[in-house]
């Protein structure tokens, strides 16, 4: 069990660093706060996957493969 946790996590530090990640945060103003990841970084064009979240407009959008 301990073994399959360490390869989880490694493949998690992988991902995260060939993805490109913006995260914007404001103390002041609500309406700042987003995240918005595309992996991988250099497909930023076509991404095989994209997630932006901004809780203030209520906006979630994620999608696999290119857009349509």
């Amino acid at each position: 069990m301990g073994t399959l946790f360490k390869w989880l996590l490694v493949l998690l530090i992988a991902v995260w660093l060939l993805s490109e990640v913006n995260l914007n945060t404001s103390l002041y103003k609500y309406e700042d706060n987003q995240i918005e990841i595309t992996f991988p970084s250099w497909r930023a064009e076509d991404p095989w996957y994209y997630l932006k979240w901004n809780p203030a407009q209520g906006e979630f959008i994620h999608r696999r493969g290119p857009e349509s």
